[in-house]
């Protein structure tokens, strides 16, 4: 299976977009909060974003809308996973998700990620996935986040 790897970084003061390899794509100001991306996914692939909670955030709460525009049947799968069940699903064992789409054209999701951790980051991934072996596709996606921070950090 051919992957793809981008990351979303979500530091206190700035959420970054960046590709595999650490080339800068985009810069959001963590104020701004807001995503609208196109992404063209090859046949087998998946995109991966993470997302990254400071350890001084409490959570993080993500408004998300998506839709497959172009190619084949039009589907694909969304995800949000923790660390140690996006191990298990690149290596194509049995994971656990906190959202999953299922197999769909489009969806809107809302989900809040809560930092396990006081004192380190607590990291998840959201995962868009062209589940076709034969048609690249084209995916819209439109994330709203909304910062929790732990009293005396802003």
């Amino acid at each position: 299976m051919k992957k793809m790897y981008l990351s979303l970084l979500v530091l206190p003061a700035v959420l970054w977009i960046s590709a595999c390899g650490g080339s800068t794509k985009g810069v959001i100001n963590a104020e701004n909060n807001k995503v609208v991306k196109n992404e063209t996914l090859k046949a087998g692939e998946f995109y991966q974003y993470e997302i990254v909670i400071e350890d001084k955030m409490n959570a993080i709460s993500i408004e998300g809308e998506w839709r497959v525009l172009d190619g084949g049947d039009r589907k694909a799968k969304v995800f949000v996973m923790d660390e140690e069940n996006f191990l298990k699903f690149d290596k194509g064992e049995q994971f656990k998700n906190y959202y999953s789409s299922g197999e769909k054209i489009s969806d809107n999701f809302k989900i809040r990620l809560v930092g396990k951790y006081k004192t380190a980051k607590t990291l998840y991934y959201l995962i868009f996935d062209n589940p076709s072996e034969d048609d690249d596709k084209k995916v819209e996606f439109k994330l709203l986040m909304d910062y929790e921070w732990g009293e005396g950090t802003r």
